[in-house]
């Protein structure tokens, strides 16, 4: 028989084994102690981080013939049959494919049946929240007034789909992410005991990737042991989860810093070439970004600039030399705007290169909404210097008149300027989308095209690719699918404002300002005197065939 698997041999059987939930595993041994059973439980927080687990040593305490304390025996045959997951009396059930009114009708039927050999019935549903509304709607009263002998626990990692009705019907626990020191002091104790060697910076990368969640560390050491045996190091750990080196972040970082597009783009090419997991280095780039403006914020003092030919290794202090406050928080901004359409594009390698040209050149580049306000300013206003960027700087003696090539990048917002129920609404977007997604897939599709653009008197204006989702939106099911969402994410109630405010805005924006007699030499002109626009071109070796001129 082979030997088992590291999340199946290390997960708890004890109240005391599990690690970074004790808030919740406390209430329940006091619960048990005093007698003060609820008939029903919420189980929710992210995936990985015990729910299930818990719920199965409630089950085995709660039944168990010879319990120490409050904590379950593991020898009698009531928790042999409980770890085994043959228990008459532990019924696991799998919402995502048991969730609708038939098999709800089905199971209250069931739980009038008194237990096989237990004290208690339990019943653990793994990812409640997929339940359906009608199915919720038709167990309610079970779930308030189940029989004596029956315990229900819903486990779900969306507690937010869940109806409130169900909510106030039960008492909710919330388990915690785990921290990386929990997750490197349990890995490390793995190792101690499977007499493993491993480096701790080879287990703090594991930790850093786990995302909080113990399942996945413990799956990702046991798949870095199957390859390099009883010797871990942070070397193995990048050549089997396809990792990239720090040393590369910050060669990429440091061209950016010095505008050299070409090589930041062989860069990302060599990273693509080499098969690195793409999601791990757009999470890792972030972080180096993050890092740099710790830096720059916490030690502005100890920053060194100085920089030889020969100097190729870069540390976070000198290169965070080359960058301002402000310029660090418009990447970030932009890294962050850019996540989603990067992990859900179908060529993610084409996004990663976008992103850094843009980069690269995002000292120089200027928002349309800025060059219309310059527009609209009386001419001795417009030669001003302008106030530090947001995405992009300006040079301060540059000044923008009707007609000039600029490019067109779509302004991020100052947050200080910036309703905070939008800010808000934007940063819970992608969950917005994905749980549209969910319930209609078609729709999610027409929203991907869609952004928050504005929010007052409790309307949310949204900025479309055409009239065609503009109309979309405003059909009645679909408008109110989209607000009954986003009141669910976002905590507060909103209305979509009416159709014929909608804005509609193309997905390309025009690349230039231009006046109605210009000719294809604006095309030439373009083409030399914008870097980015030279690059994409370079890039995609294509060329520009039509400049659209903006409507007055």
């Amino acid at each position: 028989m082979g030997s088992q698997v590291m999340a199946l041999k290390w997960r708890p059987q004890l109240f005391s084994d599990m690690v970074g939930q004790e808030h919740v595993t406390q209430t329940l041994q006091n619960a048990i102690r005093t007698g003060r059973l609820a008939h029903a439980y919420i189980f929710a927080g992210p995936r990985g981080v015990g729910k299930t687990t818990t719920a199965r040593i409630f089950a085995k305490a709660l039944s168990c013939r010879h319990p120490q304390g409050t904590e379950p025996c593991n020898q009698c045959d009531i928790c042999n049959e409980i770890n085994q997951g043959g228990s008459l009396d532990v019924i696991e059930i799998d919402a995502a494919s048991v969730n609708g009114i038939d098999d709800i009708r089905q199971l209250q039927e069931q739980v009038a049946t008194y237990p096989a050999k237990s004290k208690y019935k339990v019943y653990i549903f793994d990812e409640a929240h997929r339940i359906s509304k009608p199915a919720f709607d038709a167990f309610l009263k079970t779930l308030e007034e189940p029989p004596a002998h029956v315990i229900f626990i819903l486990a779900s990692t969306e507690i937010q789909m869940f109806p409130s009705t169900v909510q106030s019907r039960c008492q909710r626990f919330e388990f915690r992410a785990m921290s990386q020191e929990t997750l490197l002091k349990q890995m490390q104790h793995i190792c101690k005991s499977e007499h493993i060697q491993a480096e701790e910076a080879a287990l703090n990368q594991i930790a850093q990737l786990a995302g909080g969640s113990m399942r996945d560390a413990q799956r990702t050491l046991d798949q870095i042991v199957a390859f390099a045996g009883n010797q871990v190091n942070l070397i193995s750990v990048q050549k089997v989860l396809g990792l990239v080196d720090q040393e590369i972040y910050l060669q990429l970082t440091d061209k950016i810093a010095m505008e050299k597009t070409k090589e930041a783009l062989q860069i990302i090419r060599t990273i693509i070439e080499t098969g690195k997991d793409l999601e791990h280095f757009y999470t890792g780039w972030m972080e180096t970004f993050r890092n740099i403006l710790i830096v720059k914020m916490n030690h502005p003092s100890k920053i060194s600039s100085e920089r030889t030919e020969s100097n190729e290794a870069m540390t976070e202090d000198q290169i965070a030399a080359s960058f301002e406050v402000a310029h660090l928080l418009s990447i970030l901004r932009l890294l962050i705007e850019q996540e989603w359409a990067f992990r859900h594009s179908l060529n993610p390698s084409v996004v990663l290169e976008t992103l850094v040209v843009e980069l690269c050149q995002l000292r120089h580049l200027s928002s349309v909404g800025d060059l219309l306000k310059k527009q609209s300013q009386p001419m001795a206003e417009r030669t001003a210097p302008p106030i530090p960027f947001k995405t992009a700087s300006m040079p301060p003696s540059e000044n923008i008149t009707e007609g000039e090539n600029a490019l067109a990048v779509e302004e991020i917002q100052d947050p200080e300027n910036m309703p905070q129920e939008l800010i808000t609404i934007r940063a819970q977007w992608k969950t917005i989308l994905e749980k549209v997604g969910e319930q209609k897939k078609s729709f999610q599709g027409i929203l991907m095209d869609v952004y928050p653009k504005d929010y007052a008197n409790h309307q949310l204006f949204l900025s479309c690719k055409s009239e065609f989702h503009r109309d979309q939106i405003f059909k009645s099911e679909n408008k109110a699918l989209l607000e009954s969402i986003i009141e669910t994410c976002v905590g507060f109630k909103l209305q979509i404002d009416d159709k014929k405010n909608a804005v509609v805005e193309p997905a390309i924006v025009s690349p230039v300002l231009k006046k109605e007699d210009k000719t294809k030499d604006d095309i030439k002109k373009l083409e030399q005197e914008e870097p980015v626009v030279a690059e994409v071109l370079k890039m995609f070796d294509a060329n520009v065939v039509e400049i659209i001129k903006k409507k007055k």
